[in-house]
C-alpha cells in the first residue's frame, strides 16, 4: 500500500467526517434529542440491537475501558435515555436497557445515519454506489475481524 494512497484515503476521510459533523449541526444531531457523542450513539445502537445487556459487554463491544461506559451511563440514565437495573440472575451485576425516550434518540439517531448516507450516495451513479458499497463492506469485514492477538 502507498502512503500516497493512505494519506490520500485519510484526507477524504477526514472531509467527509468534517461535512457529516456539519450536517448533523445544521440538522440537529439526532434530532436535537442528545448532544453528539459517537460513545453514547454506539451504546444505544447496540442496545436496540441487543434489548438488554451489562455494561461490561458495552465496553468490550466497543473497545473502551470500563469506566469510561460508567461515566457515559451515568449520563444516559440522568438523561432518561437508558435504565439499569438490577440482573435478575446475578443481584450483583446491573443490565442496561432503552427507556421509551432512549428508543426515540436511537430512531433519531437512525435517521440522520440514514440522511447522511444518502446524501453520500447521490454523489455517485449506480455503479459508482454497487463498487463504494463492495468496498466498504470488504474493509468492515476486515477491520471488524479477529483482532490481533486474540
Amino acid at each position: 500500500m502507498s502512503d500516497d494512497r493512505t494519506k490520500e484515503l485519510g484526507l477524504y476521510l477526514n472531509l467527509i467526517i468534517r461535512a457529516l459533523l456539519v450536517a448533523g449541526k445544521q440538522g440537529a444531531p439526532a434530532e436535537g434529542l442528545i448532544p453528539f457523542n459517537p460513545l453514547y450513539f454506539n451504546m444505544l445502537r447496540i442496545l436496540q440491537a441487543e434489548g438488554r445487556c451489562r455494561p461490561s459487554h458495552l465496553a468490550e463491544v466497543l473497545s473502551v475501558p470500563r469506566t469510561t461506559i460508567s461515566t457515559a451511563v451515568t449520563s444516559l440514565v440522568k438523561r432518561g435515555i437508558i435504565q439499569s437495573e438490577k440482573d435478575k440472575d446475578d443481584g450483583r451485576a446491573v443490565v442496561l436497557s432503552l427507556t421509551e425516550q432512549g428508543s426515540e434518540v436511537i430512531a433519531a439517531i437512525i435517521r440522520q445515519d440514514l440522511r447522511n448516507a444518502g446524501a453520500m450516495l447521490s454523489a455517485l451513479d449506480d455503479t459508482e454506489q454497487k463498487a463504494l458499497l463492495s468496498a466498504l463492506a470488504k474493509v468492515s469485514k476486515h477491520l471488524s475481524g479477529p483482532k490481533a492477538g486474540g
